[in-house]
């Protein structure tokens, strides 16, 4: 497990997980147990102290360190959700406290991405977007290549995606899939050859996301009310003509 979750060092685990086995030990002990030294031994007891997995027991001038169960970690996480979701409502104040007076006649421009997690930010900001514009549905032109690329190394979107409660329609090239994703609705354009790229039109904003023939992926966002609303205007039409899979 990593402890780097819980803001801790592997030193710190390793100290940790020695107390665990032996139980109510001092810093001589301890550093005797996992060969660190005395001084780096003290400074992480101070530490996971501090986050609530070690505790002392005093006798005399004798202290000695006891681990809290694992179950404690449990309680971190929590206590970590709970920051994060208080931090997006932080976050989107942050952001719109920086929007500039005319920012309505303010030029656009285009955001350029490449790899994993080039793509994962592009993601990311479809979700702040919509949950920010209070945006409720979005709509994708999905190429099969790339949208099986996205289910399989982004399955965390769609989770979260299906937890704020946003809308996805697509339109799929290609035949149709089993089944249905939650909070979504899909319709083909038949057996088009794939263009390889993947297409999503949300608030003011369309990304296109592809992969060429090495398997490197690609993003851009173009941020103009205008493009947004074309895109979204020609999705709408051909989604009126487009096959309702049976």
């Amino acid at each position: 497990m990593n402890f780097e979750l819980f803001g801790l060092s592997t030193r710190d685990k390793r100290i940790y997980e020695a107390l665990l086995v032996r139980p109510t030990s001092s810093i001589r002990v301890i550093a005797e147990q996992t060969n660190i030294n005395r001084g780096s031994v003290f400074e992480s007891i101070k530490d996971l102290q501090a986050a609530g997995l070690v505790t002392y027991v005093q006798t005399g001038e004798r202290r000695r360190y006891a681990a809290e169960s694992p179950e404690k970690l449990h309680e971190l996480i929590n206590e970590k959700r709970r920051l994060l979701a208080e931090a997006h409502g932080v976050v989107d104040m942050y952001a719109a406290s920086f929007t500039p007076a005319d920012s309505a006649e303010s030029p656009r421009f285009a955001s350029f991405y490449e790899g994993e997690e080039g793509v994962a930010s592009v993601l990311r900001d479809v979700l702040s977007t919509c949950r920010v514009a209070g945006v409720g549905e979005y709509r994708v032109i999905s190429s099969p290549r790339v949208s099986e690329y996205m289910y399989h190394n982004y399955p965390h979107f769609t989770r979260e995606r299906v937890k704020q409660g946003l809308f996805v329609r697509i339109l799929r090239q290609g035949t149709p899939l089993r089944g249905e994703a939650d909070v979504s609705e899909r319709r083909y354009l038949g057996n088009q050859s794939d263009l390889g790229a993947y297409t999503l039109i949300y608030g003011s904003k369309v990304a296109t996301i592809s992969i060429d023939n090495l398997n490197r992926l690609s993003a851009v966002v173009i941020d103009n009310q205008g493009v947004a609303q074309s895109y979204a205007a020609v999705f709408d039409q051909a989604w009126s003509s487009a096959l309702v899979p049976q």
